[in-house]
């Protein structure tokens, strides 16, 4: 440029054209394009990262707004977890959800919410004030089961503002008295109970119908049983009268439930459907409440009663029983298949191939080709329809218990009699009544499926064990918390003998009957070894012990606790216990083969009883041994 004066320059970064300048301008202009150039870029890419932020938020906005129905529980689960979910006792009024398993937010007033189990509106006994709730729910029930705390207290206003018992509580809604709340009878009066069913109350001071509604929360604690009021002996039905009109039952523990618009009876319990026996006929019940359970003990077991029509109008084992929802066959169930066929079983997987088949199909050579035994691709629904036919009790009448640890062999032991079939006759399951009942969870814990249906574990009080004097368990005191869990389920009541087995002990329950039968009419127990003893003992592996002398046990059970039973094991405490009170001891060696006394062998067939065996596979080889 300097040379020719007339030059145009050509640049990376654009054009200089200078007519007659000098190299000096032309630079200028250079670095102000270029500086121009470099703003237009920063800019556009500046645009173009807000261009894909604003497509990626929409794109997550639209699948949070349009979620599957399929996957909706799921991202609601998710959504909860991440979310600081509140605690008992706190206020969840922005949260909207719960950390306890079971529990729901539900308001109480304008900016206060707290998670709770259950909610009525009205007063609160638990609460620290005593301003109402409206219990509205804020946000999904978190998932599982819900754990009982220990009994709250009772807050001071409570006692003040609440009324008692036999008080109208239309105004206060709520109780004073432990255990009960205020339920409403009409528009003019309102009382304290512990439960309440629309109708006529056995324990009311009159006859009038109730129309229940809960008006407020339950006061913590246990409320005594209620007392039967005077008019109910002369106004309502006994067990064998229709009780439509009354409404209630005079005998104690029953309730008037109805069958149809004609008829209604006094039951313990009522299940909707046919009832097999009912004398009538095979006609569905609708078990519709009538009014309050009548106070009293609980009914125990009792053999089931079939009715005549059940040989003409109920399915055998070939039959489709969708229609008469009802099985001949004793300890048979009708389950369904798919709706509109169903089929006689003593059990039934649900959705499970090996019930693709008919049920006789189980039990015929492999390889059947047959049409009915050939897989459909269908599984079975497994839906129960009507009742269970029941077997017949045996003569003199077993009711057996096991006590286990859920966390041992043992439990697989008793899970392995559970997966029997129908003509299975070991063990504790084979006996008229059964239980079986562990410490290690309240809430019981599911096992199988056994002649009654499901089989849970009963909860009993657990207790300390060390060793004894004898170098064995000293577990006493686990034992008298089992014995007082017995008692208070009454079902020792159903039949003439208790049987205790250890779930390592293969029972017998046919053989049990035939010795025992020979020792009725007393009040006695049977001991089993007398070997190095000063007398003979009852040993714990199976014990025998009639209702008579199980009864006096209960009636008496203090004046054993003076005995020094410290050092005993249980077998050794129960058996002084029973004779201290006047339970006479009858020998019978041969009753148990017990490793522990005096040799077990599996072939003998004398025994009722063969122990120990600790897993499923040696406690199955006994049992077939012995009934061979």
């Amino acid at each position: 440029a300097e040379v020719d004066g007339l030059v145009t320059h050509q640049s990376t970064e654009g054009s200089c054209v200078m007519h007659h300048c000098g190299f000096q301008r032309c630079a200028h202009t250079a670095v102000a394009q270029n500086k121009s150039s470099l703003k237009v870029r920063f800019l556009f890419w500046m645009l173009v990262a807000g261009l894909l932020l604003v497509a990626l938020v929409l794109s997550r906005y639209s699948q949070r707004s349009a979620p599957s129905f399929a996957g909706w529980q799921h991202e609601e689960l998710v959504a909860i977890k991440k979310s600081p979910c509140s605690n008992l006792g706190h206020n969840c009024n922005k949260t909207k959800c719960c950390k306890a398993a079971g529990t729901r937010c539900f308001e109480k007033e304008k900016g206060w919410a707290a998670c709770k189990n259950e909610c009525v509106p009205g007063p609160d006994p638990t609460d620290l004030y005593p301003s109402p709730w409206r219990c509205t729910p804020l946000g999904p029930r978190t998932p599982g089961h819900y754990a009982w705390p220990p009994p709250p207290k009772v807050h001071p206003w409570v006692h003040m503002k609440c009324s008692k018992t036999l008080e109208n509580c239309m105004q206060t809604q709520c109780c004073q008295n432990a255990g009960v709340a205020c339920f409403r009878k009409n528009s003019s009066w309102a009382s304290c109970k512990t439960i309440c069913s629309d109708g006529p109350d056995p324990t009311d001071a009159d006859n009038l119908h109730w129309k229940c509604k809960q008006l407020g929360g339950r006061t913590p604690g246990t409320a005594p049983p209620p007392a039967t009021a005077e008019w109910v002996s002369k106004l309502c039905a006994a067990k064998s009268e229709n009780c439509l009109s009354s409404g209630c039952c005079r005998d104690p523990g029953h309730t008037c439930f109805q069958k149809n618009t004609t008829f209604a009876k006094c039951l313990h319990m009522c299940a909707k459907g046919i009832h097999l026996d009912d004398l009538d006929n095979w006609k569905n019940w609708t078990c519709k409440q009538l009014g309050g359970r009548t106070p009293g003990p609980v009914l125990t077991p009792k053999p089931q009663k079939l009715a005549p029509w059940i040989k003409d109008h109920c399915a055998d084992l070939h039959e489709n029983c969708a229609l008469s929802k009802c099985c001949k066959d004793a300890n048979m169930q009708c389950f369904e298949q798919q709706p509109g066929h169903a089929r006689c079983l003593y059990k039934c997987l649900a959705n499970h191939t090996q019930f693709s088949h008919h049920h006789q199909c189980a039990i015929e050579a492999k390889g059947n080709t047959s049409e009915d035994c050939r897989y459909s691709g269908k599984t079975w629904t497994c839906r129960e329809l009507g009742p269970r036919t029941l077997r017949s009790w045996g003569w003199p009448s077993l009711f057996c218990t096991h006590v286990m640890r859920l966390y041992s062999y043992e439990v697989n032991i008793v899970k392995s009699q559970l997966q029997q079939d129908e003509n299975f006759r070991g063990g504790i399951f084979a006996c008229d009544q059964y239980a079986v009942y562990a410490s290690d969870t309240a809430s019981g814990t599911f096992l199988g499926s056994g002649p009654y249906g499901p089989v849970r574990t009963r909860w009993f009080k657990s207790a300390p064990v060390w060793r004894s004097e004898a170098n064995t368990a000293a577990n006493t005191l686990l034992f008298m918390n089992f014995w007082e869990a017995v008692r208070w389920d009454l079902q020792y009541k159903c039949c003439h003998w208790t049987i205790k087995a250890d779930p390592d002990a293969v029972v017998l329950p046919d053989r049990l009957r035939g010795v025992l039968s020979r020792r009725m009419g007393s009040t006695n127990f049977i001991t089993t070894c007398n070997k190095n003893f000063q007398f003979a003992l009852m040993f714990g592996a199976t014990e025998a012990i009639s209702t008579h002398g199980l009864e006096r046990y209960f009636s008496n059970e203090n004046a054993c606790r003076s005995l020094p039973w410290q050092t005993w094991g249980e077998d050794k405490w129960m058996s002084i216990c029973l004779q201290h009170l006047g339970v006479a001891p009858v020998f019978d060696g041969g009753l148990v083969g017990d490793n522990q006394c005096y040799g077990v062998d599996c072939r003998n067939h004398h025994h009722s009883a063969y122990h120990p065996f600790k897993d499923p596979k040696s406690w199955m080889r006994c049992y077939r041994t012995a009934i061979r």
